[in-house]
């Protein structure tokens, strides 16, 4: 008798294991729908997963990849340096070995805000890495993680930048930083007050008399009203073979897995297109 009995509670036992698998689809199609609709970036995380039909910026047939670098050879005359940013996350870094791998400039955080307590603190490693990265003839530039909920902490980021800087001479910008990510003081920081933010670092750091320059992936570029800060170039993020964006930008950072002799962690990798011609 408990053989008869078998079948029956296989049925009952398929039929519940149909209906969790229906129930779990059901659950992933609902969340994708939802981080579509709220703009989350998968192309930030991947491949790029954009319309085939969009003009990016840069004709994506000038990309390659060569020994695990994304590179440019739109044409041979024309030169776009591999460049790697870093922080005191990298510690320790052999600036000559970095510049002997084939990189050409460097982006080193200067300083950064809490995104709990909103404090203002100075990169530990920028003193070593500037001079580093210098002594081995890397063109700098600079980057502030900003927190800034107010044009106010805007202000005062900039101005922390410029102290620190001291008027280091500069052959990259100073880049402006805004990640309105989950977990962080900005996260639900509405698209005006993100703009104020912007516009104010970008204009103290001009007046500083460096060129300033946003940072961010498509979403956190979301936030911001682009037709004020038109003037401004984009350092966008994008971890790909090739860069989608539509609209103007001149660095492109493609990875954060990057490896440079000199650098004993993962690295953010990334081009300047400075000199590569458009397609609009």
């Amino acid at each position: 008798m408990g053989r008869h009995s078998q079948p029956r509670h296989r049925g009952c036992g398929c039929a519940l294991v149909v209906a969790w698998v229906v129930l779990t689809l059901g659950v992933i199609v609902l969340l994708r729908s939802c981080l579509f609709d709220r703009g989350y970036d998968h192309s930030y995380e991947g491949s790029w997963e954009g319309s085939p039909a969009a003009e990016p910026y840069y004709n994506r047939n000038s990309f390659r990849v060569v020994g695990g670098r994304c590179v440019y050879e739109g044409a041979a005359d024309i030169v776009c340096p591999t460049g790697v940013d870093v922080s005191a996350y990298q510690a320790d870094i052999d600036w000559q070995a970095v510049a002997s791998d084939g990189i050409g400039f460097a982006m080193i955080r200067v300083g950064w805000r809490g995104n709990t307590d909103g404090y203002l603190h100075e990169d530990i490693c920028f003193e070593q890495n500037y001079a580093g990265a210098s002594e081995a003839g890397l063109p700098c530039g600079v980057y502030f993680f900003s927190q800034a909920t107010t044009a106010d902490e805007a202000r005062e980021e900039a101005l922390f930048t410029l102290d620190l800087l001291a008027g280091r001479e500069l052959a990259y910008p100073v880049v402006f930083d805004y990640e309105p990510t989950g977990g962080h003081r900005i996260a639900a920081i509405d698209g005006a007050t993100a703009t104020a933010c912007a516009r104010t670092f970008c204009n103290v750091i001009a007046d500083g008399g460096y060129e300033p320059v946003i940072y961010g992936n498509r979403y956190d570029l979301q936030h911001l009203d682009t037709a004020q800060l038109s003037d401004v170039r984009v350092w966008f993020a994008e971890y790909a073979e090739t860069p989608s964006r539509e609209e103007p930008f001149s660095l492109w950072q493609y990875t954060s897995s990057g490896t440079v002799a000199g650098i004993g962690t993962p690295v953010d990798l990334s081009l300047d297109l400075s000199a590569a011609p458009s397609t609009h």
